[in-house]
């Protein structure tokens, strides 16, 4: 029996569709296929202790995405990105064994980041193939679109509208491409995933939601888990430039599949925000814990939007983590300046992990192009080294 993977199922379907639409009338033919473009350069550079060079990496992501609109609501997309290194390659890339420099997890290559084929009726949609797949807030699965090669899956995803107030978004998953690349041994991740979320919202105020997480992996048995969780948003509307949201979730997690360790941790987070005229402020706590020294894994997150820029917790320490952070923003027409520290602890002992200060200015030029300064200082106490990083970016999409 011949085994095909889900992109090329993908693609199949996809010729498929085009062989059903061509017989049909003229009247009721498939649109011009939708081209769009992004380019992203970044300009990276890390200074870390304890390791005798300084980074500076400088890339460019490419990105091609064409969308074919059939008729009875199918459709097919794809998606190629290509990442180059531009200039020399002072930087550990994962994969070019400059284990002297720091880490710049951006590799460069040429990526099939998508190849789906789509079929839409009314409040249903059903996706099958290479897709991203971004859940809830990304805390738990995400794409890492901070990286410049995304975090895609191959996958079966269903959503539907249950009713106006319930929502449902089922994914089944056999293989995770990593932001790494094809070229590194952890750059795809053969896989066993269901991945179930629902969303109630009666009113504009509440949104509670529901999640059921099974990771297996063939190729990283050490962070596969099961995962339950809630979480629930409040918002409220002050008055035209001010408004408030309160968030809080909670999930408990333990091995799966062929994990050799038995652990069974838990998960938890409180935050604030505020909004007044221009100015945005909030507070938060999130904590992951640990069980006989594993700490909750969020091996499929998008992690550099949680527990600082840095990027210095990735991997849940033995001890777990507690992170105590404050943000304030300022937003000017296009230009927007945020601002967080970030007191880190261990969850299960007294020690104290470091503190960090992160500073992002982002100005969109117009509706194509904006550009991003970011910067992350991690000041390490018990855990890490004192690591500083800069960032320079430039997008534009079309």
């Amino acid at each position: 029996m011949r085994c095909y993977s889900l992109p090329a199922l993908a693609v199949m379907a996809a010729c498929t569709a085009v062989s059903v639409s061509a017989a049909e009338t003229a009247s009721s033919a498939f649109t011009a296929p939708e081209l769009k473009m992004l380019f992203r350069y970044r300009l990276e550079a890390v200074d870390q202790d304890g390791l005798a060079e300084n980074a500076l990496a400088s890339t460019l992501l490419s990105r091609f995405s064409l969308t074919q609109q059939f008729s009875h609501g199918w459709s097919a997309g794809g998606e190629f990105d290509y990442v180059a290194a531009i200039g020399d390659k002072n930087y550990n890339d994962s994969i070019n064994g400059k284990t002297t420099y720091p880490l710049v997890a951006d590799p460069a290559g040429a990526d099939l980041n998508q190849a789906f084929v789509m079929y839409q009726s009314g409040e249903q949609t059903l996706k099958v193939g290479r897709q991203r797949i971004n859940l809830a807030n990304e805390r738990f699965v995400g794409g890492v679109g901070w990286r410049q090669n995304e975090q895609t899956f191959d996958a079966v995803r269903y959503q539907a509208s249950l009713s106006s107030e319930l929502k449902l978004d089922y994914s089944y998953s056999s293989k995770v491409n990593r932001v790494l690349g094809s070229k590194s041994p952890q750059g795809d991740w053969s896989s066993d995933l269901h991945l179930l979320d629902l969303r109630y919202q009666p009113n504009s105020n509440h949104q509670l939601g529901v999640f059921v997480y099974q990771m297996e992996f063939d190729d990283a048995l050490l962070v596969s888990n099961q995962t339950l969780g809630l979480d629930y948003q409040y918002s409220q509307v002050l008055s035209q430039s001010s408004r408030y949201m309160l968030y809080g979730s909670y999930a408990r997690q333990q091995d799966a599949g062929d994990n050799p360790n038995s652990y069974d941790a838990e998960y938890w987070t409180v935050e604030a925000n505020l909004w007044l005229d221009q100015w945005q402020s909030g507070l938060g706590v999130e904590v992951l814990g640990s069980d006989n020294s594993i700490g909750f894994a969020t091996p499929l997150a998008t992690l550099h939007k949680f527990q600082g820029f840095a990027d210095k917790f990735l991997t849940t320490p033995a001890n777990g983590i507690e992170d105590k952070y404050l943000k304030l923003g300022y937003k000017l027409d296009q230009l927007e300046l945020m601002a967080f520290y970030h007191w880190l602890d261990a969850a299960e002992d007294e020690a104290d992990y470091g503190k960090e200060l992160d500073l992002q200015l982002s100005y969109n030029l117009n509706a194509q192009h904006a550009v991003l300064l970011k910067y992350a200082d991690y000041q390490a106490n018990s855990l890490h080294t004192d690591t500083s990083k800069f960032w320079l970016q430039w997008l534009a999409k079309y």
